[in-house]
C-alpha cells in the first residue's frame, strides 16, 4: 500500500504516516486504525506474540485456555442470555397488557369508533406468546 492508501484507511495524513513508516514512533490511535484496518490482532501488532489475524484470535484463545477459564465464559455468556430473555419477557408482557388495555378502552370510549382499531389490538395482543415464566417451573 501506499502512504495515501494507508493514509486513508487509517485516517491519518500520508506524510504523517511517511514517518511512521521511516521510523517514528507511531501514535496509539494510528496502530488502533490500522489493526482494525488490517484485521490485525493488536498484540501481534504490538509484540510480535500470538495470531496475526484478527479472526484468528478467538481459536488461539480457546486452545490457550484451561477447562476453567472456558466453563467460567460459557457460565457467564449463560448469565447475560438469561438476562436478556427476562427483559424481552417483560417487555413482552407489558406490551400485550397495554394493547389489551388499549382495545378496552376504545370500546369504552366509543362504541362507534371503527372495529379495527379494536380487533388489530386484540389480535396483536393474542398473537403474543403466552409463556411461562422460567421461574414458574
Amino acid at each position: 500500500m501506499t502512504y495515501r492508501q494507508v493514509g486513508e484507511v487509517t485516517r491519518t495524513h500520508p506524510e504523517t504516516v511517511r514517518r511512521y513508516m521511516q521510523g517514528q514512533s507511531p501514535s496509539v490511535e494510528f496502530l488502533e486504525a490500522l489493526a482494525h484496518a488490517l484485521g490485525l490482532s493488536g498484540e501481534w501488532l504490538l509484540t510480535g506474540r500470538g495470531p496475526m489475524k484478527l479472526d484468528e484470535a478467538r481459536l488461539h484463545a480457546l486452545r490457550e485456555s484451561n477447562a476453567t477459564d472456558l466453563l467460567s465464559a460459557v457460565a457467564s455468556t449463560m448469565e447475560r442470555l438469561i438476562e436478556r430473555v427476562d427483559r424481552l419477557e417483560q417487555y413482552t408482557q407489558t406490551l400485550e397488557t397495554r394493547l389489551r388495555a388499549a382495545a378496552r378502552a376504545s370500546d369504552h370510549d366509543t362504541p362507534a369508533a371503527p372495529v379495527t382499531v379494536t380487533r388489530r389490538a386484540i389480535l396483536i395482543a393474542d398473537a403474543l406468546p403466552q409463556r411461562r415464566t422460567p421461574d414458574a417451573g
